[in-house]
């Protein structure tokens, strides 16, 4: 039996393994709260492991060691390291009103306090957002699929998002965080073995550290320029405030056990997210020194297995990568499914019943999927279609959604001036101004805007409360990250109360 037969074996009894596992969950998914949130009862421990799992995806898993070998050390900065810390930003400043709030989604609290229309915008932009997101991680499915396996590029793809779709589309979240529970095994062992050995085959730390790039590790601004430090910033504030609306991390926080679970399980999955993060970018760096001229980088986390690991080896591995992609394919197909049911449904069906929720959820994956899979076969690398998901709605959503949740001044008017002043500041600058970013300038511009017209409006449109599932207004109170990683009696009376 060839290496490439020994793989496309592993990688079969993987995806049947992975679908078994969904399928089996998936019976315990009979409702529209079981498939968005998993009945509101998931523990710190499965939490902390599907932030993990579903954040680490094919951004740290090749991007960032493509990113690293081709030397990009902004991108290397955006993910793990701006991605990592935006865990910690949403654990610390969103996690407990989520949970608090006992809703499904953060768009919810755009229509409570700005408008029926803020919900669909956000709501569309954020379907946008995940289906080029999907996109370039079904891209990343099919580079290492062809890579290891000698088959075409789009069989891997179309096979792969098949399983994605089926245990997703029965099972919601409950199947989700199951299958999630077992990739990040295969995660965590396939990258740990594969950094091991690669680094006893280039003669260990010592031998390797003299010989990597100068500017390995190096994730200040590589020039003193006014554009560096732009290009720098930009960075930090795109992907440092894109956990915060982020609709598969935003689902964990709801479907915490309590807020406790909520907001711990984001500052474990951060912790573990920056450290396990660098692993493959570390493995680009080497790379560079074990496999110099490799033509396309994207590559270059399974030519190492390759090249480094026994058949056997190659194919544990293998689970590894489709883990990190699969574990965050089925994220953002569960929340794009969600976004449908719970927040544009109810625009086009005046009242809809939890089971008509529930089908429409459903049915929304297979859908979205679809659409993914136009965007996969049209994506250039990774990192971009990434990159292009997260300035879609940075632009325009962010400010709103910060100011939502932490301003109580933020009036309607506000809301939809900063909205639109985002949006039209993102699309200015893109068209006549390529070489500026136009998500960090739109973010800021949204911000000034919404906060000087809602001060400028606050008789004319007053105010509106945040309130929770059931109308009552939220306590704007204690609602950052004060909570102890071990739960006292006291903290524990409070969260009953």
């Amino acid at each position: 039996m060839s290496e490439q037969t020994v793989i496309l074996v592993g990688v079969c009894m993987y995806v049947v393994l992975m679908l078994a596992v969904g399928l089996l969950a998936a019976r315990r998914s009979t409702s529209m709260q079981d498939f968005a949130v998993s009945g509101r009862n998931m523990s710190l421990t499965v939490c902390s492991i599907s932030i993990v799992a579903t954040w680490f995806g094919s951004g740290p898993m090749m991007g960032s060691a493509a990113a690293a070998y081709a030397g990009n050390a902004l991108e290397v900065l955006r993910d793990p390291l701006v991605s990592g810390v935006s865990l910690f930003i949403a654990g610390f400043f969103f996690a407990r009103t989520y949970r608090r709030s006992r809703r499904t989604t953060s768009i919810e609290f755009a229509e409570i306090r700005i408008g029926p229309l803020a919900g669909v915008i956000g709501s569309v932009v954020n379907l946008i957002a995940g289906t080029i997101w999907l996109g370039g991680v079904l891209f990343a499915f099919g580079v290492v699929f062809e890579t290891l396996t000698g088959q075409p590029a789009a069989m891997g793809i179309l096979v792969g998002t098949a399983v994605i779709v089926v245990y997703t589309m029965f099972g919601g979240l409950q199947a989700v965080a199951a299958t999630d529970v077992l990739q990040m095994l295969f995660i965590v062992v396939g990258v740990l073995v594969l950094f091991v050995v690669v680094l006893f085959d280039a003669g260990g730390w010592a031998e390797v550290v003299p010989q990597l790039p100068a500017h390995a590790f190096d994730f200040t601004p590589q020039g003193d320029s006014f554009s560096d430090w732009f290009s720098y910033l930009q960075v930090w504030f795109s992907s440092g405030l894109v956990a915060i609306g982020t609709m598969s991390l935003v689902q964990r926080a709801m479907a915490a056990r309590d807020e406790y679970v909520a907001q711990n399980a984001f500052y474990i999955g951060g912790t573990v997210y920056l450290i396990f993060g660098m692993v493959p970018v570390t493995l680009g760096y080497i790379a560079t020194v074990a496999m110099p001229g490799v033509e396309d980088p994207n590559a270059i986390i399974p030519l190492l297995a390759m090249e480094h690991l026994h058949p056997v080896l190659v194919a544990i591995f293998v689970g590894a990568v489709v883990s990190a992609i699969m574990s965050t394919s089925d994220s953002i197909l569960l929340g794009c499914g969600t976004i449908i049911s719970v927040n544009l449904l109810p625009r086009v069906h005046a009242n809809p019943s939890e089971a008509l929720k529930l089908r429409v959820a459903r049915w929304s994956v297979p859908v979205m999927a679809l659409i993914a899979l136009y965007t996969a076969f049209n994506t250039a690398t990774v990192i971009s279609a990434i990159a292009a998901a997260i300035s879609l709605g940075f632009a325009g959503l962010s400010a709103p959604g910060i100011l939502n949740i932490w301003w109580p001044k933020l009036n309607s008017a506000g809301g939809y001036s900063g909205i639109f002043a985002g949006f039209g500041t993102f699309a200015v600058l893109k068209l006549a101004f390529p070489e500026l970013p136009a998500d960090f300038v739109g973010f800021w511009v949204s911000l000034v805007v919404a906060v000087v017209v809602s001060l400028a409006t606050q008789k004319r449109s007053p105010p509106k409360l945040l309130t929770d599932v059931d109308g009552q207004p939220l306590n704007l109170h204690d609602r950052m990250g004060t909570l102890p990683l071990v739960r006292t009696d006291a903290v524990a009376g409070r969260l009953r109360d």
